[in-house]
């Protein structure tokens, strides 16, 4: 039987399978880390562009109406789906997050992140360990969800919580 840290909280990005596979892939990597509530970090989930034969058209990891997109499979297999807009890097294209660091440097501001963060933090209380943050990226250690991770664990577990 696996053994999870008294208190942690999963990431994941969805760049790291292919088109054809992503959510299938998503969805049995969800599932076998026993994730109820999937946290959506990302800025812009929706697609670029409506049209389903676009390249940037809508697949089935991105938030569309009803039953077709992220939310739709997700509740098909008992996982709830919850879009953090406030917890998206701001500037998607800056490699070093220069407005998010600048946002997470300053708690008390009113920043969107800050207020994400406290949901966040009402959401992974109300859900103990099954909770993963989402984003695109592959690269764990160069997206803003690794930022986000270590903020909040800082903030709100005084450094105490595992990211997995």
């Amino acid at each position: 039987m696996k053994t999870y840290p008294k208190k942690c909280l999963y990431t994941i990005g969805y760049g790291r399978w292919t088109p054809n596979r992503r959510l299938e892939q998503l969805l049995h990597a969800l599932q076998a880390s026993k994730i109820n509530t999937l946290i959506d970090i990302r800025h812009s989930p929706c697609p670029a562009n409506p049209d389903p034969r676009s390249n940037y058209g809508p697949r089935p990891w991105h938030l569309l109406d009803a039953a077709q997109g992220l939310d739709g499979h997700l509740r098909s297999v008992g996982i709830a789906y919850q879009w953090l807009v406030e917890l998206g890097n701001p500037q998607k294209t800056d490699p070093d997050m220069t407005v998010l660091r600048s946002h997470l440097a300053t708690p008390d501001a009113p920043w969107p992140v800050n207020r994400g963060l406290a949901r966040l933090y009402e959401i992974v209380q109300a859900n103990g360990n099954h909770c993963a943050l989402l984003c695109a990226c592959k690269n764990y250690d160069n997206c803003h969800r690794k930022l986000i991770a270590e903020v909040f664990s800082q903030r709100f577990f005084e450094g105490g919580l595992t990211i997995l």
